[in-house]
């Protein structure tokens, strides 16, 4: 896949995740994939709960290390991690908020 391809499917958000993802790939490869996309989510503000479903989506192990992951792979979860983001309405992310003291039940 050339570098314009590449550009055309992914949008400046799930850039700035594809960059995340393979920064700590090389500087710290034995880190989790759990452990890198809480970073994500501190960082970036990803939402938690995007993060659970493209992970449980592309059916990825969390708990290997990042290092482990191909390129093709951090390509996925970042650019399934940002499909899911886009599509989570305001009360999903409020839920999953820790900075949210109480639920709605």
């Amino acid at each position: 896949m050339t570098r314009f391809q590449l550009g055309l499917l992914f949008s400046g958000d799930s850039q700035d995740l594809i960059e995340l993802l393979t920064h700590r790939q090389h500087t710290h490869p034995h880190m989790t994939v759990r452990a890198v996309m809480e970073q994500a989510t501190a960082e970036l503000g990803c939402c938690p709960q995007a993060i659970a479903r493209a992970t449980e989506w592309l059916q990825m192990d969390i708990e290997q290390p990042v290092g482990r992951l191909r390129r093709a792979e951090l390509l996925q979860l970042a650019r399934a991690v940002h499909r899911f983001w886009r599509h989570t309405t305001p009360a999903d992310a409020q839920q999953t908020s820790p900075k949210s003291g109480s639920r709605d039940e």
